[in-house]
């Protein structure tokens, strides 16, 4: 029995939100709740995967302030960018 990994709606929209970002500032730090907007997503979402580490890279600038760098995110959802279900289901196909 082959085991397909769980995908996310992001997955599908992933190169599109990317592309939407090309051209704003890579270094802007952005919070959760305008990352989540950006992401179509909620805060919650990140939130999780930040504590379950699948979500994209961030920035702890103190105990309660958390950001994500713009360029950080567009190289997460660029990993996350895929042309068929094949590639995302085998991890010998990363």
């Amino acid at each position: 029995m082959t085991v397909v990994p769980l995908r996310h709606h992001l997955d599908r929209r992933a190169d599109e939100i990317a592309q939407a970002a090309a051209d704003k500032n890579p270094d802007d730090l952005l919070t959760t709740a305008a990352t989540a907007d950006w992401l179509g997503i909620s805060p919650q979402w990140l939130e999780i995967g930040r504590s379950k580490n699948w979500g994209p890279p961030f920035v702890r600038l103190s105990t309660r302030r958390v950001r994500y760098r713009r360029a950080d995110v567009i190289a997460w959802l660029a990993e996350r960018t895929h042309r068929s279900t094949a590639e995302y289901a085998s991890p010998a196909a990363r």
